[in-house]
């Protein structure tokens, strides 16, 4: 029997669109900051994202032509291409995924999504809030890596109610999010503003912004956030009903009493949850947690997951995130970061309007998630962007807070981290992660522009 897979009509179409977009790319003449290497980092980038957006070929395919071609053709030298490799960040996915894979093995996380659907007596739109609320929580109480606890909770929640890659699982992504990530709008984010706040130094005064005033400035978002999950529930309404509280509470009896895996990797969280908590006092970092604390649930004495654990590792999407984080290193290393950006900054000349001035900070951050990392574009846009609206005799707070939250309008899982581990967990397809993410950044930006800037000007912010 074959396992070639036939290739049909849809397939072509989007082959078709793939290779076309690419030759686009090429043919472009090159002049001023369309150089060479811009040409082949674009034509490069668009042909692998397509392929992984149109799910035409695996994503260990997209990972080795990503960063092989980046190589090959010489856009950019291997130190560059494979710079994410040497990073924290690579243990901290592998950490993660490894994470979510001995948690569902254990048969903790069914426990937890069971008894979680108990708590939403069966509702779909109720267990999307508890969701959201719980990732706002622990994004406060971790600074901002809700995504990576919530991620394997939600999965897990996904696979025991059958979910995967389905109109349940998409929702439930959804949550995580809007509730893991969107939430920075609205909520203190110690690594953004870490990065801001300096940038702003100047134009701001000290203590300008802190996390009381985000959530006083801001608070208008998290009810639009709620409105926004209540559209997603709908649009993504399971194809079967997921039963009442007496259905769940059955399956919960079933389960039985905590084994000793389900305990030690209950132990395991609360553990890491611990290290998270007490950065400040030990002084590691949050990605090294991840990246170590999993592991020990193979302890003698822990004996919280079998080895064969590690023979359903999912290393494919490993090398896929990977290698989508090297698209911002590549993309500043020939340039086209600071270009396009340049090229915006123009843009935003003889705008007087807040709401003008508004909708092209989005423009700016949105075109840059495609090419770098929100930090590298708040230190890139902070200073221009405050510096033009001040001539203006505008405030710069609630520039800095466009800036912050158009990090988050994101459409793609490669222009974020904490979206694309989000992506990697496998709850939602990528045609649905496009989707649910076109409607969040046009309700990101139809908030500043219909909310929040009459908002601001009736508190005398603006």
């Amino acid at each position: 029997m074959s396992n070639v897979k036939t290739i049909n009509k849809k397939d072509l179409i989007a082959w078709g669109i793939t290779c076309g977009l690419a030759v686009a790319c090429l043919i472009i003449p090159e002049q001023g900051i369309y150089t060479h290497s811009t040409k082949l980092f674009l034509a490069i980038t668009v042909f692998c994202l397509s392929l992984a957006a149109f799910e035409i070929v695996p994503n260990m395919i997209v990972a080795m032509l990503l960063s092989g071609l980046y190589i090959a053709t010489g856009c950019a030298p291997a130190t560059v291409a494979m710079s994410p490799w040497v990073s924290t960040t690579c243990l901290l996915v592998i950490g993660a995924l490894f994470m979510a894979a001995t948690l569902q093995d254990s048969g903790l996380l069914s426990r937890i999504a069971y008894r979680m659907m108990c708590w939403a007596n069966g509702n779909y739109f109720v267990l999307m809030v508890y969701i959201l609320i719980t990732s706002v929580v622990l994004n406060i109480m971790t600074s901002g890596y809700a995504y990576m606890i919530m991620g394997p909770l939600c999965l897990g929640l996904c696979i025991s109610l059958d979910g995967v890659k389905k109109k349940l699982g998409a929702g439930i992504a959804a949550a995580v999010m809007i509730g893991g990530c969107t939430s920075h709008a609205y909520t203190y984010q110690v690594a953004a503003w870490a990065v801001i706040l300096p940038m702003a130094d100047g134009y701001a005064a000290p203590g300008a912004i802190t996390p009381l005033s985000i959530i006083l400035h801001c608070w208008p978002l998290a009810i639009v956030s709620i409105f926004l999950l209540f559209i997603i529930s709908k649009w993504y309404k399971p194809e079967q009903p997921l039963g009442d509280i007496t259905y769940f509470k059955e399956k919960l009896e079933k389960l039985g009493k905590i084994t000793p895996k389900e305990r030690n990797n209950a132990i395991m969280i609360i553990i890491l949850l611990v290290y998270i908590f007490t950065t400040k006092i030990h002084g590691f970092s949050i990605n090294m947690g991840f990246a170590l604390i999993p592991w020990m649930v193979y302890l003698p004495f822990m004996k919280g997951a079998d080895f064969d654990t590690l023979k359903v590792f999912s290393w494919e999407m490993v090398f896929f995130v990977m290698s989508c984080m090297s698209i911002g290193s590549v993309a500043m290393s020939v340039g086209i970061d600071k270009a396009l950006a340049s090229l915006f900054i123009i843009l935003l000349n003889g705008n007087t309007s807040v709401t003008a001035i508004m909708g092209l900070v989005f423009g700016i951050v949105f075109g840059l998630n495609f090419l770098m990392t929100p930090m590298a574009i708040f230190a890139l846009v902070t200073k221009p962007i405050l510096d033009l609206t001040s001539s203006m005799g505008y405030s710069p707070i609630p520039f800095m807070y466009a800036i912050n939250a158009c990090s988050e309008a994101i459409i793609l899982p490669y222009e974020y981290v904490p979206y694309l581990i989000v992506y990697s967990f496998g709850m939602i397809s990528m045609k649905d992660f496009f989707k649910i993410n076109i409607l969040r950044s046009v309700v990101i930006l139809g908030s500043f522009l219909l909310i929040l800037i009459p908002y601001w000007k009736l508190i005398g912010l603006l």
